[in-house]
């Protein structure tokens, strides 16, 4: 596993290489930090790993091509990598998700400098990145498994885009790519077996798999999936969704 810290300001990038080299050395990562910062050079690398990687990103950099873009292009040759923006431009945090890069946190650079304040944070992404790990090398690919009447379903969590109530019914609707499977079963039943996949589950009516949302438009309630479903909330309800991304800065 290599690390990339990507920072275009030199006196950014030697401290936040001090501190997130400390608790990787913490919390015993095996890595290789690596050498280059500048986009073109840090995607060149990318390709000649295997992956998964460790990224850490800022959004804003004085190169032809910013974080966002790099991350997007990242997810070409690392889809499983960890991608991490440390930037002051938390403003950004909802083109981060538009842009499909699945980031595993956003940092803010407002503490930067005051180790007592900013090393915490960077820890506790890094313990994300680690349990991560362990599921990804350990346990086998969760499934969902279901059995409705005569119907005995059996999907990967991956493959689900979203699941969803049907009101009035003890029905709810399983949604991946490219079929929908109506159960009779409750989505608090189905949602118990999603807690080891990377799902959102605190809506009442729906179960959202984070790494199948295209883009998140707060102010209207809205939310595009991978599949081209567009599921709309009222604003109240939405604001769970924007309350979980902000923990995970």
């Amino acid at each position: 596993m290599k690390v990339f810290i990507s920072d275009d300001q030199q006196e950014h990038r030697l401290w936040l290489t001090d501190i997130i080299t400390g608790q990787l050395d913490e919390l015993n990562f095996n890595y290789e930090l690596a050498p280059v910062w500048q986009p073109d050079d840090v995607l060149h690398a990318v390709k000649e790993t295997s992956g998964p990687n460790i990224y850490f990103l800022d959004i804003v950099l004085k190169q032809a091509t910013d974080g966002i873009e790099l991350a997007t292009k990242i997810r070409d040759y690392d889809p499983d990598g960890f991608i991490v923006y440390v930037s002051v431009r938390d403003d950004m945090m909802v083109e981060t998700l538009s842009a499909m890069t699945t980031p595993t946190g956003f940092i803010s650079k407002m503490d930067l400098f005051d180790k007592e304040k900013f090393t915490p944070r960077v820890r506790a992404v890094l313990k994300v990145i680690k349990k991560r790990l362990l599921t990804l090398n350990d346990a086998p690919e969760p499934t969902l498994n279901l059995h409705s009447g005569t119907l005995l379903l059996k999907l990967k969590l991956k493959d689900i885009v979203y699941c969803e109530k049907v009101h009035g019914l003890r029905t709810a609707r399983i949604v991946t790519e490219n079929q929908a499977y109506l159960v009779h079963k409750n989505l608090s039943t189905i949602k118990a077996q999603l807690g080891v996949g990377h799902f959102f589950n605190d809506f009442q009516s729906y179960a959202l798999n984070l790494n199948k949302i295209v883009t998140i438009d707060f102010s209207k309630g809205a939310i595009t999936m991978t599949n081209g479903d567009r599921l709309a909330f009222s604003r109240g309800t939405i604001k769970k969704l924007r309350a979980y991304y902000q923990t995970q800065e």
